[in-house]
């Protein structure tokens, strides 16, 4: 039975790092209401593929609040003293943080936090005169401002999307529910990072021995992580303000050339394989494990039981080959999509398509919806403009300064100093004309 309608300035919908980051760099304004609502009954970050062998790609420094804020009670540097891992971590060095690790971190900040609503899902934002009424599970609330930062839903090709969840799945799923693998036909899709670490995983024999695994990518071989300083300042506030103001055409350019910034390989992670594939020669192995590169993976109809009839065909060539499978995994990324949660006032808001299956809410600068609907009602999105902002906005790396942005925006004065700071590469042209 729902409650009566509560009244908060902001509900943030979702309690992943984004809105957990707004929520912590708002504790401090007093005149900012916010209240965060979360589906599920903890904070989980990509539980399905937390891995022995997985590390985050980012720096920890790059936490919820430390570019924002230093001094935040909430930082990553706050939790690691709070731990009591501080000098040990020190020692490790902070570039061998894994996920389970940070994740920890996610839902430590989340528990000093005393506005986080776990357990509520909402089913719908509908507009109620001059403002938006939320209906959870739960309860309704009203407000003003929403903010959205539920984050990016698995990318799985047409051909596997009806196939059998238990044998043909994506790798995001792969530790939600006890598998049977052994003496299983394997084949793992998508050469980024997350295939690597599935890659490496099985490989290693965490679900025992398999009849085969082959591992196969679209891309000409399997890369590594672009990660040069010239590089990382594609994930600088300048460089999201310089994509934002190209044209549509020129971002779509743009996004294509730095795919391996975000989706690279981590070369240890590389040398692991590398290193596992040749031990596995040295000693012979029981059952064969291979890697196909430049090659494109689709399938007639999978709807049936396995075994499965996978058709690979070789880009350069165009020749294809069929190759059998028990066992499916999809790590082909994610995309953006419309909550189904707005479809009351989905009409009144203008989307964009974007690559890869995507549909993005177009936004302003500082990250409000284009909205017709009424003055008074704002609509923030976290996380969902990569198409507008560029390559950094889905990434951990602007958290708090997108954070900073929506609270500045909302609270209408600066709490936050969202100037660029100092950077190698100059984005913007202006003055350049004087300058020659």
């Amino acid at each position: 039975m729902l409650k009566h309608a509560d009244s908060y300035n902001v509900i943030a919908i979702g309690a992943g790092p984004a809105n957990l980051s707004l929520a912590a760099l708002a504790a401090p304004i007093l005149d900012i209401s916010l209240n965060v609502l979360e589906s599920s009954e903890k904070v989980k970050w990509h539980p399905g593929l937390l891995l022995a062998v997985a590390g985050i790609q980012t720096s920890p420094l790059k936490d919820l609040v430390t570019p924002a804020d230093p001094t935040s009670a909430y930082s990553f540097l706050a939790y690691l003293h709070d731990k009591k891992r501080l000098y040990q971590a020190i020692v490790r060095g902070l570039a061998s943080v894994t996920r389970s690790e940070f994740e920890d971190y996610l839902r430590w900040a989340a528990a000093k936090l005393a506005n986080i609503q776990f357990g509520e899902h909402v089913s719908a934002v509908e507009l109620r005169g001059e403002a938006f009424n939320i209906i959870t599970n739960c309860r309704k609330y009203q407000t003003g401002t929403i903010v959205l930062g539920v984050g990016r839903v698995p990318s799985v090709p047409e051909w596997g999307r009806n196939a059998p969840p238990n044998e043909v799945f994506h790798g995001s799923t792969l530790l939600l529910r006890r598998r049977e693998l052994s003496g299983k036909r394997v084949v793992v899709v998508g050469g980024g990072q997350s295939g690597a670490e599935i890659f490496l995983h099985l490989l290693s024999g965490a679900c025992g021995p398999l009849g085969t695994l082959t591992w196969v990518t679209r891309r000409a071989s399997i890369f590594a992580l672009e990660d040069s300083p010239f590089v990382n300042e594609w994930f600088f506030p300048q460089h999201g303000d310089w994509f934002f103001d190209q044209s549509e055409a020129a971002r779509k350019q743009t996004l294509e050339r730095q795919s391996l910034a975000s989706d690279g390989v981590n070369c240890s992670t590389l040398r692991a394989i590398y290193n596992t594939l040749y031990d596995r020669e040295v000693h012979r192995q029981s059952y064969p494990a291979h890697v196909k590169v430049y090659v494109d993976t689709t399938a007639e109809d999978l709807r049936g039981m396995s075994p499965f009839r996978l058709d690979l065909r070789q880009r350069k060539t165009g020749t294809s080959s069929q190759h059998v499978a028990d066992i499916v995994v999809l790590a082909t990324g994610y995309r953006t999509e419309i909550p189904s949660f707005l479809e009351p006032i989905a009409g009144r808001l203008k989307v964009l398509n974007a690559p890869g299956g995507s549909q993005e809410i177009v936004v302003d600068k500082e990250f409000s919806a284009r909205f017709d609907g009424p003055e008074k009602c704002r609509l923030y999105v976290q996380n969902g403009a990569r198409l507008q902002r560029g390559i950094a906005d889905t990434n951990l790396s602007l958290v708090p300064w997108r954070a900073s942005q929506i609270l500045n925006s909302i609270i209408g004065r600066v709490a936050y100093d969202c100037a660029p700071g100092t950077g190698v590469i100059e984005w913007s042209s202006v003055g350049f004309e004087r300058a020659c």
